[in-house]
């Protein structure tokens, strides 16, 4: 008998322990603040910038906050992400400090995909543009399924629906694409070579001197 109460004793001390020390985490917690992320429209800050002059006519810029094209003028600066389109019978160029000069004909629609120097990427969507690249330097022109490399010098990219042609006038370019049978092939360009791709059937052919 005395051992059940002794048994009875501890059970009933224990737990009311355990009620008190429930009741002291929950009084005296500190409540719980929701941490708030933020998402900066702001240019990464190692890009560097393009600056848009207007040649001829009437030029359009696409912003990285904006959902539709606007009205440009020369001096506009263009950020990594954004885009620039001339209009018929319009002609304009981005030019990026020390690395490019890209020279749009009209109704040419040029993305600024990379502005990052050591790894620049453009996207050419429509139209005809000389890309005049920086002697020592290399840029990357994403046009239709090809992947075009250019190593210094003057090389133009004219998109006609789905037929490209690629021109280089001085330096070279490399160009990479993927067949119907989805393997990579590459193609290496040389001063006064053009090559015609026939997007759709994913074929190349060169022409010029070799």
């Amino acid at each position: 008998m005395k051992t059940a109460r002794i048994c009875l004793f501890f059970f009933i001390f224990g737990f009311i322990t355990l009620l008190g020390f429930r009741y002291a985490q929950v009084r005296y917690r500190h409540p719980f603040t929701p941490q708030l992320s933020t998402f900066s429209l702001n240019p990464p800050a190692r890009a560097v910038t393009g600056t848009l002059t207007i040649t001829k006519g009437n030029a359009e810029k696409l912003s990285r906050t904006g959902s539709v094209y606007e009205e440009a003028s020369t001096g506009a600066r263009i950020l990594i992400g954004e885009s620039v389109a001339t209009k018929e019978n319009s002609a304009a160029t981005v030019s990026v400090n020390g690395i490019v000069t890209a020279s749009l004909e009209s109704k040419a629609e040029l993305v600024l995909a990379n502005l990052f120097a050591e790894n620049m990427l453009l996207l050419q969507k429509t139209g005809k543009i000389s890309y005049d690249v920086t002697s020592g330097k290399q840029l990357s022109i994403r046009a239709l399924h090809a992947l075009i490399s250019i190593t210094s010098g003057s090389t133009t990219i004219n998109i006609i629906d789905t037929d490209m042609s690629v021109s280089v006038k001085t330096g070279s370019a490399n160009i990479a694409l993927v067949d119907t049978d989805n393997n990579t092939r590459t193609w290496n360009l040389k001063e006064g070579q053009r090559a015609n791709i026939d997007d759709t059937a994913r074929k190349v052919v060169l022409v010029g001197k070799r």
